[in-house]
Protein backbone atom coordinates (compact mmCIF):
# COMPACT_ATOMS: atom_id res chain seq x y z
CA UNK A 1 0.00 0.00 0.00
CA UNK A 2 1.16 3.65 -0.80
CA UNK A 3 1.52 5.79 1.81
CA UNK A 4 2.22 9.75 3.03
CA UNK A 5 6.31 10.39 3.12
CA UNK A 6 8.82 12.53 2.35
CA UNK A 7 9.57 13.55 -1.38
CA UNK A 8 11.89 15.50 -3.35
CA UNK A 9 11.85 14.96 -7.36
CA UNK A 10 14.61 15.71 -9.45
CA UNK A 11 18.38 16.64 -8.74
CA UNK A 12 17.94 17.44 -4.86
CA UNK A 13 18.99 15.29 -2.61
CA UNK A 14 15.86 13.15 -0.19
CA UNK A 15 17.47 13.31 3.05
CA UNK A 16 18.64 17.07 2.87
CA UNK A 17 15.73 18.85 1.92
CA UNK A 18 12.39 18.00 4.29
CA UNK A 19 10.43 20.87 3.93
CA UNK A 20 8.85 20.01 0.82
CA UNK A 21 6.95 16.73 1.71
CA UNK A 22 3.42 15.74 0.49
CA UNK A 23 1.25 13.01 0.00
CA UNK A 24 1.44 10.94 -2.70
CA UNK A 25 -1.11 9.69 -5.46
CA UNK A 26 -0.95 5.61 -5.23
CA UNK A 27 -0.03 5.73 -9.08
CA UNK A 28 2.93 7.36 -8.80
CA UNK A 29 5.93 5.60 -10.05
CA UNK A 30 8.97 6.36 -8.07
CA UNK A 31 12.38 5.68 -9.45
CA UNK A 32 15.56 5.74 -6.62
CA UNK A 33 18.98 7.23 -7.90
CA UNK A 34 21.98 6.22 -5.49
CA UNK A 35 25.18 7.15 -5.62
CA UNK A 36 28.23 8.81 -3.95
CA UNK A 37 27.50 12.25 -4.03
CA UNK A 38 29.68 13.25 -0.63
CA UNK A 39 33.11 11.73 -0.25
CA UNK A 40 36.02 11.00 -1.85
CA UNK A 41 34.33 8.66 -4.63
CA UNK A 42 31.80 11.58 -4.97
CA UNK A 43 32.96 12.25 -8.45
CA UNK A 44 31.31 8.99 -9.40
CA UNK A 45 28.05 10.00 -8.15
CA UNK A 46 27.67 13.11 -9.48
CA UNK A 47 28.87 11.92 -13.24
CA UNK A 48 25.60 9.77 -12.47
CA UNK A 49 23.81 11.97 -11.24
CA UNK A 50 24.34 14.23 -14.19
CA UNK A 51 23.95 11.55 -16.68
CA UNK A 52 20.28 11.08 -14.87
CA UNK A 53 19.06 14.35 -15.32
CA UNK A 54 19.82 15.22 -18.68
CA UNK A 55 17.82 11.57 -19.22
CA UNK A 56 14.73 12.96 -16.89
CA UNK A 57 14.89 16.38 -19.29
CA UNK A 58 15.31 14.70 -22.52
CA UNK A 59 12.29 12.19 -21.33
CA UNK A 60 10.21 14.95 -19.80
CA UNK A 61 7.00 14.42 -21.77
CA UNK A 62 7.36 10.25 -21.28
CA UNK A 63 7.34 10.66 -17.37
CA UNK A 64 4.81 12.85 -17.03
CA UNK A 65 2.76 10.76 -19.03
CA UNK A 66 3.66 8.19 -17.41
CA UNK A 67 3.58 9.50 -13.76
CA UNK A 68 7.57 9.22 -12.99
CA UNK A 69 8.93 10.52 -9.87
CA UNK A 70 12.20 10.51 -9.27
CA UNK A 71 14.65 10.46 -6.08
CA UNK A 72 18.42 10.94 -5.87
CA UNK A 73 20.20 9.39 -2.44
CA UNK A 74 23.83 9.81 -1.37
CA UNK A 75 25.49 5.85 -0.70
CA UNK A 76 28.50 8.14 0.73
CA UNK A 77 30.59 5.57 -1.13
CA UNK A 78 29.95 3.57 2.07
CA UNK A 79 28.35 0.02 1.93
CA UNK A 80 26.48 -0.19 5.20
CA UNK A 81 25.24 3.54 4.10
CA UNK A 82 24.11 2.08 0.42
CA UNK A 83 22.01 -0.72 2.26
CA UNK A 84 20.16 2.36 4.68
CA UNK A 85 19.19 4.32 1.56
CA UNK A 86 17.81 1.25 0.01
CA UNK A 87 15.80 0.44 2.95
CA UNK A 88 14.38 3.85 2.78
CA UNK A 89 13.51 3.59 -0.40
CA UNK A 90 11.41 0.90 -0.02
CA UNK A 91 9.89 1.16 3.44
CA UNK A 92 9.57 5.21 3.85
CA UNK A 93 9.36 6.05 0.15
CA UNK A 94 7.75 3.87 -1.55
CA UNK A 95 10.11 3.68 -4.25
CA UNK A 96 9.37 1.20 -7.50
CA UNK A 97 12.82 0.73 -9.13
CA UNK A 98 16.44 1.65 -8.12
CA UNK A 99 19.21 2.99 -10.41
CA UNK A 100 22.57 2.06 -9.06
CA UNK A 101 24.73 2.12 -6.95
CA UNK A 102 28.04 3.27 -8.77
CA UNK A 103 31.35 1.93 -6.79
CA UNK A 104 32.05 -1.97 -6.28
CA UNK A 105 31.73 -2.58 -2.58
CA UNK A 106 28.86 -0.58 -2.85
CA UNK A 107 27.11 -2.62 -5.49
CA UNK A 108 27.65 -5.94 -4.14
CA UNK A 109 25.71 -4.49 -1.36
CA UNK A 110 23.09 -3.60 -3.19
CA UNK A 111 23.11 -6.75 -4.63
CA UNK A 112 22.12 -8.70 -1.40
CA UNK A 113 19.57 -6.15 -0.65
CA UNK A 114 18.14 -6.81 -3.63
CA UNK A 115 17.65 -10.28 -3.65
CA UNK A 116 15.90 -10.01 -0.48
CA UNK A 117 13.71 -6.98 -1.08
CA UNK A 118 12.67 -7.81 -5.04
CA UNK A 119 13.32 -4.54 -6.01
CA UNK A 120 13.78 -3.94 -9.60
CA UNK A 121 17.29 -2.78 -9.93
CA UNK A 122 19.28 -1.19 -12.56
CA UNK A 123 23.17 -1.18 -11.46
CA UNK A 124 24.51 1.82 -13.44
CA UNK A 125 28.94 1.57 -13.53
CA UNK A 126 29.48 -0.72 -10.36
CA UNK A 127 31.81 -3.81 -12.48
CA UNK A 128 31.76 -6.44 -9.84
CA UNK A 129 31.21 -9.23 -11.90
CA UNK A 130 29.16 -11.39 -9.78
CA UNK A 131 26.79 -9.08 -9.88
CA UNK A 132 25.72 -10.85 -13.00
CA UNK A 133 27.32 -13.76 -13.01
CA UNK A 134 27.64 -16.36 -9.81
CA UNK A 135 25.57 -14.70 -7.48
CA UNK A 136 23.21 -12.80 -10.15
CA UNK A 137 19.52 -12.17 -9.10
CA UNK A 138 16.79 -12.03 -11.42
CA UNK A 139 15.61 -8.77 -10.31
CA UNK A 140 18.96 -6.96 -10.74
CA UNK A 141 20.41 -6.13 -14.16
CA UNK A 142 23.32 -3.89 -15.36
CA UNK A 143 23.85 -1.12 -17.86
CA UNK A 144 27.54 -0.99 -17.92
CA UNK A 145 30.05 -3.65 -17.59
CA UNK A 146 32.68 -5.97 -15.71
CA UNK A 147 36.03 -5.51 -14.61
CA UNK A 148 37.13 -8.37 -17.28
CA UNK A 149 35.14 -7.21 -20.21
CA UNK A 150 37.23 -4.22 -21.77
CA UNK A 151 40.25 -6.68 -21.05
CA UNK A 152 39.53 -9.41 -22.78
CA UNK A 153 40.39 -7.31 -26.02
CA UNK A 154 42.97 -5.25 -24.37
CA UNK A 155 44.67 -8.44 -24.00
CA UNK A 156 44.03 -9.55 -27.45
CA UNK A 157 44.86 -6.73 -28.76
CA UNK A 158 48.42 -6.31 -27.30
CA UNK A 159 49.57 -9.88 -28.14
CA UNK A 160 47.88 -9.74 -31.91
CA UNK A 161 48.47 -5.67 -32.59
CA UNK A 162 51.73 -4.67 -30.62
CA UNK A 163 52.80 -8.24 -30.65
CA UNK A 164 54.14 -8.01 -27.15
CA UNK A 165 54.40 -11.80 -25.67
CA UNK A 166 55.57 -11.04 -21.60
CA UNK A 167 53.80 -8.00 -19.67
CA UNK A 168 55.08 -6.99 -16.26
CA UNK A 169 51.88 -6.15 -14.49
CA UNK A 170 51.90 -3.75 -11.36
CA UNK A 171 48.71 -3.06 -10.07
CA UNK A 172 46.63 -1.90 -7.09
CA UNK A 173 45.40 -4.64 -4.54
CA UNK A 174 42.30 -5.38 -4.60
CA UNK A 175 39.18 -7.29 -6.21
CA UNK A 176 38.83 -4.52 -9.50
CA UNK A 177 42.35 -4.93 -10.10
CA UNK A 178 42.51 -8.57 -10.13
CA UNK A 179 39.46 -8.98 -12.52
CA UNK A 180 40.78 -6.55 -14.93
CA UNK A 181 43.88 -8.34 -14.96
CA UNK A 182 41.84 -12.04 -15.16
CA UNK A 183 40.34 -10.48 -18.10
CA UNK A 184 43.52 -9.19 -19.69
CA UNK A 185 45.73 -12.92 -19.29
CA UNK A 186 42.50 -14.62 -20.97
CA UNK A 187 42.39 -12.34 -24.16
CA UNK A 188 46.08 -12.12 -24.14
CA UNK A 189 47.24 -15.38 -23.32
CA UNK A 190 44.30 -16.63 -25.93
CA UNK A 191 46.09 -14.72 -28.56
CA UNK A 192 49.41 -16.17 -28.25
CA UNK A 193 50.89 -13.97 -25.36
CA UNK A 194 53.42 -16.16 -22.98
CA UNK A 195 53.54 -14.72 -19.75
CA UNK A 196 52.11 -12.04 -17.25
CA UNK A 197 54.29 -11.22 -13.83
CA UNK A 198 52.22 -9.62 -11.41
CA UNK A 199 53.42 -7.06 -9.06
CA UNK A 200 50.88 -5.77 -6.41
CA UNK A 201 50.89 -2.86 -4.39
CA UNK A 202 48.55 -1.66 -1.32
CA UNK A 203 46.25 1.07 -2.36
CA UNK A 204 47.51 4.75 -1.11
CA UNK A 205 50.85 4.00 -2.38
CA UNK A 206 53.00 7.02 -3.75
CA UNK A 207 57.18 5.99 -3.45
CA UNK A 208 57.44 3.50 -6.41
CA UNK A 209 60.94 3.86 -6.28
CA UNK A 210 61.25 0.07 -4.61
CA UNK A 211 59.22 -1.25 -7.61
CA UNK A 212 60.54 0.73 -10.65
CA UNK A 213 64.49 0.17 -9.38
CA UNK A 214 63.89 -3.87 -9.32
CA UNK A 215 60.95 -4.10 -12.08
CA UNK A 216 61.82 -6.84 -14.09
CA UNK A 217 62.53 -7.36 -18.27
CA UNK A 218 59.37 -7.19 -20.40
CA UNK A 219 58.06 -6.10 -23.50
CA UNK A 220 55.48 -3.74 -21.78
CA UNK A 221 54.54 -2.49 -18.49
CA UNK A 222 50.66 -2.82 -17.64
CA UNK A 223 49.58 -0.58 -15.14
CA UNK A 224 46.30 -1.98 -13.28
CA UNK A 225 44.81 0.88 -11.12
CA UNK A 226 44.27 4.62 -11.11
CA UNK A 227 44.24 7.59 -8.73
CA UNK A 228 46.23 9.24 -7.09
CA UNK A 229 48.21 5.82 -7.08
CA UNK A 230 48.09 5.95 -10.40
CA UNK A 231 48.93 8.94 -11.19
CA UNK A 232 52.29 9.05 -9.09
CA UNK A 233 53.64 5.86 -10.60
CA UNK A 234 53.13 7.36 -14.26
CA UNK A 235 54.96 10.27 -13.49
CA UNK A 236 57.44 7.89 -10.84
CA UNK A 237 57.94 5.55 -14.46
CA UNK A 238 58.60 8.16 -16.69
CA UNK A 239 60.93 10.16 -13.84
CA UNK A 240 63.25 6.67 -14.00
CA UNK A 241 63.13 6.21 -17.83
CA UNK A 242 61.73 3.07 -18.17
CA UNK A 243 59.43 4.28 -20.34
CA UNK A 244 62.20 4.26 -23.22
CA UNK A 245 62.63 0.64 -22.59
CA UNK A 246 59.10 -0.74 -21.93
CA UNK A 247 56.04 1.29 -23.09
CA UNK A 248 53.25 1.68 -20.32
CA UNK A 249 50.13 0.34 -20.84
CA UNK A 250 47.14 1.20 -18.58
CA UNK A 251 44.13 -0.60 -16.92
CA UNK A 252 40.66 0.66 -17.91
CA UNK A 253 40.44 3.86 -15.83
CA UNK A 254 44.21 4.44 -15.76
CA UNK A 255 44.20 7.04 -18.39
CA UNK A 256 41.17 8.78 -17.05
CA UNK A 257 40.21 12.11 -18.36
CA UNK A 258 40.85 14.00 -15.07
CA UNK A 259 43.96 12.60 -14.45
CA UNK A 260 45.03 12.87 -18.40
CA UNK A 261 46.28 17.60 -17.51
CA UNK A 262 48.56 16.26 -14.92
CA UNK A 263 49.87 12.96 -17.04
CA UNK A 264 50.61 16.00 -19.55
CA UNK A 265 52.18 15.28 -23.32
CA UNK A 266 53.68 12.11 -21.91
CA UNK A 267 50.63 10.08 -21.87
CA UNK A 268 49.62 11.15 -25.43
CA UNK A 269 50.49 7.31 -27.12
CA UNK A 270 48.97 5.62 -23.89
CA UNK A 271 46.55 2.69 -24.60
CA UNK A 272 44.00 1.50 -22.76
CA UNK A 273 40.15 -0.06 -23.25
CA UNK A 274 36.99 0.23 -22.26
CA UNK A 275 32.99 0.43 -23.32
CA UNK A 276 33.42 4.01 -23.91
CA UNK A 277 35.42 6.87 -25.25
CA UNK A 278 35.18 10.43 -24.56
CA UNK A 279 36.72 10.30 -28.84
CA UNK A 280 33.54 8.63 -29.99
CA UNK A 281 32.41 10.49 -33.43
CA UNK A 282 29.34 8.87 -34.03
CA UNK A 283 25.90 11.01 -34.09
CA UNK A 284 24.74 9.43 -30.79
CA UNK A 285 27.69 10.10 -28.95
CA UNK A 286 27.83 13.89 -30.46
CA UNK A 287 24.49 14.63 -29.51
CA UNK A 288 24.89 12.89 -26.12
CA UNK A 289 27.95 14.93 -25.39
CA UNK A 290 26.95 18.63 -26.43
CA UNK A 291 23.47 18.13 -24.54
CA UNK A 292 25.78 17.06 -21.46
CA UNK A 293 27.97 20.13 -22.13
CA UNK A 294 24.25 22.71 -22.73
CA UNK A 295 23.11 21.33 -19.26
CA UNK A 296 26.40 20.67 -17.23
CA UNK A 297 28.60 23.51 -18.87
CA UNK A 298 31.69 21.76 -21.33
CA UNK A 299 34.55 22.06 -18.53
CA UNK A 300 33.19 19.07 -17.67
CA UNK A 301 33.40 16.10 -20.02
CA UNK A 302 30.88 13.15 -19.80
CA UNK A 303 32.63 9.97 -18.46
CA UNK A 304 31.28 6.89 -18.34
CA UNK A 305 29.19 6.67 -14.73
CA UNK A 306 27.57 9.69 -16.83
CA UNK A 307 26.62 7.81 -19.57
CA UNK A 308 25.91 4.75 -18.08
CA UNK A 309 23.60 6.66 -15.53
CA UNK A 310 21.55 8.02 -17.98
CA UNK A 311 20.96 4.46 -19.93
CA UNK A 312 20.39 3.23 -16.82
CA UNK A 313 17.54 5.81 -16.46
CA UNK A 314 16.34 5.28 -20.16
CA UNK A 315 16.10 1.35 -19.29
CA UNK A 316 14.12 2.29 -16.30
CA UNK A 317 11.79 4.46 -18.01
CA UNK A 318 11.31 1.86 -21.38
CA UNK A 319 10.36 -0.87 -18.78
CA UNK A 320 7.57 1.12 -17.11
CA UNK A 321 6.31 1.64 -20.54
CA UNK A 322 6.39 -1.65 -21.88
CA UNK A 323 5.18 -3.07 -18.38
CA UNK A 324 2.04 -0.27 -18.54
CA UNK A 325 2.84 0.46 -14.94
CA UNK A 326 4.86 -0.48 -12.31
CA UNK A 327 3.79 -4.58 -11.59
CA UNK A 328 7.41 -5.89 -9.99
CA UNK A 329 7.06 -8.75 -12.55
CA UNK A 330 6.28 -7.00 -15.91
CA UNK A 331 9.20 -4.79 -14.97
CA UNK A 332 11.51 -7.14 -14.39
CA UNK A 333 10.95 -9.23 -17.49
CA UNK A 334 11.10 -5.97 -19.46
CA UNK A 335 14.70 -4.59 -17.81
CA UNK A 336 16.01 -8.59 -19.30
CA UNK A 337 14.53 -7.93 -22.50
CA UNK A 338 16.41 -4.56 -22.92
CA UNK A 339 17.64 -3.54 -26.30
CA UNK A 340 19.61 -0.47 -26.65
CA UNK A 341 20.64 0.53 -30.25
CA UNK A 342 21.23 3.97 -30.06
CA UNK A 343 23.11 4.23 -26.71
CA UNK A 344 25.69 7.26 -26.71
CA UNK A 345 28.58 4.56 -26.37
CA UNK A 346 27.28 2.31 -29.17
CA UNK A 347 24.40 -0.36 -29.46
CA UNK A 348 23.77 -3.15 -26.77
CA UNK A 349 21.61 -5.70 -25.48
CA UNK A 350 21.75 -7.82 -22.72
CA UNK A 351 22.63 -11.21 -22.56
CA UNK A 352 20.95 -13.89 -20.49
CA UNK A 353 22.06 -12.85 -17.10
CA UNK A 354 21.40 -9.06 -17.07
CA UNK A 355 24.90 -7.57 -18.38
CA UNK A 356 25.66 -5.65 -21.41
CA UNK A 357 26.32 -7.28 -24.54
CA UNK A 358 28.69 -4.07 -26.11
CA UNK A 359 31.02 -2.77 -28.03
CA UNK A 360 35.03 -2.65 -26.73
CA UNK A 361 37.17 0.40 -28.07
CA UNK A 362 41.09 0.31 -27.87
CA UNK A 363 41.46 3.89 -26.90
CA UNK A 364 44.69 6.31 -27.36
CA UNK A 365 45.23 9.60 -26.06
CA UNK A 366 45.27 11.91 -28.43
CA UNK A 367 44.88 15.80 -28.25
CA UNK A 368 41.59 16.90 -29.97
CA UNK A 369 40.66 20.33 -29.70
CA UNK A 370 42.88 21.42 -27.22
CA UNK A 371 42.18 18.85 -24.43
CA UNK A 372 43.73 15.14 -23.68
CA UNK A 373 40.75 12.16 -24.55
CA UNK A 374 41.07 8.67 -25.28
CA UNK A 375 40.32 8.10 -28.72
CA UNK A 376 39.21 4.81 -30.25
CA UNK A 377 41.34 3.42 -32.56
CA UNK A 378 40.21 -0.02 -32.63
CA UNK A 379 36.01 -1.69 -31.88
CA UNK A 380 35.61 -5.18 -31.07
CA UNK A 381 31.84 -5.71 -31.59
CA UNK A 382 28.81 -7.45 -29.49
CA UNK A 383 31.44 -8.84 -26.67
CA UNK A 384 30.23 -10.09 -23.63
CA UNK A 385 31.16 -10.26 -19.89
CA UNK A 386 32.19 -14.07 -21.01
CA UNK A 387 34.71 -12.52 -23.93
CA UNK A 388 35.69 -15.23 -26.17
CA UNK A 389 34.45 -18.17 -23.79
CA UNK A 390 31.02 -19.38 -23.83
CA UNK A 391 28.97 -18.76 -20.26
CA UNK A 392 29.09 -22.31 -19.29
CA UNK A 393 32.84 -22.80 -19.60
CA UNK A 394 33.96 -19.29 -17.84
CA UNK A 395 31.61 -20.14 -14.92
CA UNK A 396 32.91 -23.33 -14.37
CA UNK A 397 36.16 -21.70 -13.30
CA UNK A 398 37.49 -20.18 -10.70
CA UNK A 399 36.66 -16.27 -9.64
CA UNK A 400 39.91 -14.12 -10.80
CA UNK A 401 42.11 -13.29 -7.33
CA UNK A 402 45.32 -12.50 -6.65
CA UNK A 403 46.97 -15.12 -8.08
CA UNK A 404 43.89 -16.28 -10.35
CA UNK A 405 44.32 -16.77 -14.22
CA UNK A 406 47.84 -18.52 -13.67
CA UNK A 407 50.52 -15.81 -15.36
CA UNK A 408 52.03 -18.72 -17.01
CA UNK A 409 50.28 -18.54 -20.86
CA UNK A 410 51.27 -22.33 -21.30
CA UNK A 411 49.16 -23.22 -18.02
CA UNK A 412 47.08 -26.20 -18.63
CA UNK A 413 44.21 -23.66 -17.69
CA UNK A 414 44.81 -22.31 -21.17
CA UNK A 415 44.39 -25.64 -23.07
Amino acid sequence: MKHAKTLIIGGISALTVGATAHIQADDTLRIGVIGPTTGVFSFFGEQQRMGVELAQEELAERLEALNIEVEFYDSQGDAETTVDRLRAMESRDDVDLVVGPVLGGTGLAGLEWAKGSGMPTVISYSAPEDITMRDRAENVVRAGWTGAQPMFAFGEYVAEELGHQRIIAVGQDYSFPYNQLGGFLKGFCAAGGESVERIWHPTGTSDYSSILATLPDGDAVLYNGAGSDGLAFFQQYHDFGIDARMPLLGGSNFFAVGDLPEMGEQAIGGLSALQYAEGLESDTFLAFRDAFWDMHGDDVMPLAPAEHGYVAFKMAVNAFESANGGDRDAVIAALRETEMPDAPRGPFHLDEYGNPVQNIYINEVQEVDGRLVNVPIKTYENVSQFGPFDAETYLAGEPDSRDFPPGDCSDPYYD
